[in-house]
């Protein structure tokens, strides 16, 4: 009897103690299985590379080497798809694995703040997607200085990162507070900001707090980004490039994409220091 009722007594604290346990808050994420099928699926066999969209013109009828080929590979690999060493070949052909812009996501930190160029490679023909694809490359023009590289948020994280990478941690969380100060409540309110908030942003400043630790200051901005990604997932597992936001809602605003689709699976699997 005596027993009975010390078991009786043990399962009753049992039962009071458990509802006190809280989880610790988590981030939501975006499905990473769906983030793989979407890249796999913009896949065009001919030129060995991931189209840039999937409606928006003239990116559905572009492939950009860089930046999204080269973010592709990387975040192929976090996927677990083997789809990335076609990717990598071609790349290789080209002759391409930098870009001068987002190659601290790659573990390689940059030199300075260059202004964007384009080139023009070539064009394929696609017979599954029945289109004539315009094979492009965007590279750093180092004749052209960005003295302004501060007032934009993807460039003060690729900044951040740079500092990272070369051991530079006060640097590296002076720039972090820097981005903090552009988070307006929704999104990154910086210089580029014209009315529609880029999601890539959220995907880089993920990735930053995470690379830093993940700080306490800024907890809120990353959960907050977190949410907004796994919202603007699309039903084919793509990442949407742009958002609004209304009456506290989120509103995609644009189409999923190879960039910002890749990026956001970088951000959430990847750290510098992988590569």
């Amino acid at each position: 009897m005596t027993r009975k009722l010390a078991l009786l007594a043990l399962l009753f604290i049992l039962l009071v103690a458990i509802p006190l346990i809280e989880p610790p808050a988590r981030a939501p994420t975006p499905d990473a299985s769906a983030m793989r099928a979407f890249l796999q699926s913009q896949y065009v066999p001919e030129a060995g590379l991931l189209r840039a969209s999937v409606t928006s013109y003239p990116d559905n009828e572009t492939i950009w080497l860089a930046n999204d080929n080269i973010l592709a590979v990387r975040a192929l690999k976090l996927l677990n798809s083997d789809l990335g060493r076609n990717v990598s070949r071609s790349l290789t052909a080209y002759g391409v694995s930098y870009n001068g812009r987002v190659d601290p996501l790659l573990g390689r930190p940059l030199d300075g703040f260059y202004c964007p160029e384009v080139k023009t490679l070539g064009r394929v023909n696609s017979k599954r997607f029945n289109v004539t694809f315009t094979l492009k490359l965007e590279t750093a023009n180092r004749s052209c200085v960005m003295r302004d590289w501060r007032s934009y948020a993807d460039l003060v994280v690729y900044g951040a990162l740079s500092d990272l990478l070369r051991g530079k941690r006060d640097e590296a969380f002076h720039l972090y507070s820097r981005l903090l100060s552009m988070w307006d409540g929704s999104g990154f309110r910086d210089r580029a900001f014209s009315g529609v908030y880029q999601s890539y942003k959220c995907a880089l400043f993920v990735y930053l707090y995470r690379a830093l630790g993940e700080p306490g200051d800024g907890r809120s901005v990353y959960l907050s980004c977190s949410w907004i990604l796994t919202a603007l997932q699309s039903k084919d597992g793509g990442i949407v490039t742009g958002y609004e936001v209304k009456d506290g809602r989120i509103i995609p605003v644009g189409d999923p994409n190879t960039e910002t689709t890749s990026m956001t699976a970088i951000a959430f699997l990847g750290f510098p220091e992988d590569d």
